[in-house]
């Protein structure tokens, strides 16, 4: 019995060394493979953060170039609104031209610094569409369309006029009168400093061509502490 119980616990013995060493087997080549899949990750990690910058660059190209610009303010005419120097987003994407809008438009006639002739981009704010009948009433400093005269309230020191920043009351003639009838295809666009603007109601501008709209300022980037939308 005892030579039994020897041979069976030899042949125990031996099962547990085999097991033993198929596992170390099967473990042992699964160790080195950790570095290289580390390895693997940082190249996808990299590579996938090229792949977005690139796309986000090539995403602003597109933007910048179809759908979008910055413009500058030259100028006070747009005062209280806008300052000289300021800068702003304008786009000319589905624009359809709405009361009050702020626009960028170019001025043919308008003279330059050196008096070339050539015209310039100036900031206006749309006052009337076509077929509208504008009315500036020098003496009392309103306009009126089509019959309504334009509300004008002041909140603290400020002046607004249909609901936006004005200057000061609208008395400075610009030489073409006060009765205005808006052609077709056109646009009656006025300065919000209305006594330091040269604007529809000046020969040098006149109705604007809605051909001539370069775009809709729709934010002003600078000063960083006056970013935001324009309304």
């Amino acid at each position: 019995m005892c030579g039994m119980k020897d041979l069976r616990e030899a042949i125990e013995e031996t099962v547990t060394e085999e097991v033993h060493a198929e596992t170390a087997e099967t473990v042992s080549p699964e160790v080195p493979a950790a570095p290289a899949a580390k390895k693997r990750g940082i190249s996808a990690e990299l590579y996938d953060w090229f792949d977005t910058l690139l796309y986000s660059v090539l995403g602003i190209i597109v933007i910048f170039t179809f759908f979008t610009r910055m413009s500058t303010v030259d100028g006070g005419s747009m005062m209280p609104t806008l300052e000289d120097g300021q800068h702003l987003m304008i786009t000319d994407f589905l624009y359809r031209p709405a009361y009050n809008d702020i626009v960028v438009v170019w001025a043919e006639r308008l003279p330059t610094e050196n008096n070339d002739g050539s015209g310039k981009a100036i900031v206006k704010r749309v006052i009337g569409l076509p077929g509208d009948k504008i009315t500036v009433d020098y003496s009392k400093g309103t306009v009126t369309r089509n019959g309504e005269t334009l509300a004008i309230e002041t909140k603290g020191d400020v002046l607004y006029e249909d609901g936006h920043m004005i200057n000061t009351y609208t008395t400075l003639e610009e030489g073409l009168g006060g009765d205005f009838t808006v052609p077709d295809g056109c646009l009656f666009v006025m300065g919000d400093n209305r006594n330091g603007s040269t604007d529809s109601r000046s020969p040098w501008v006149g109705f604007v061509d809605m051909r001539d709209i370069i775009g809709k300022a729709y934010l002003r980037i600078t000063p960083f502490d006056k970013f935001g939308g324009l309304y």
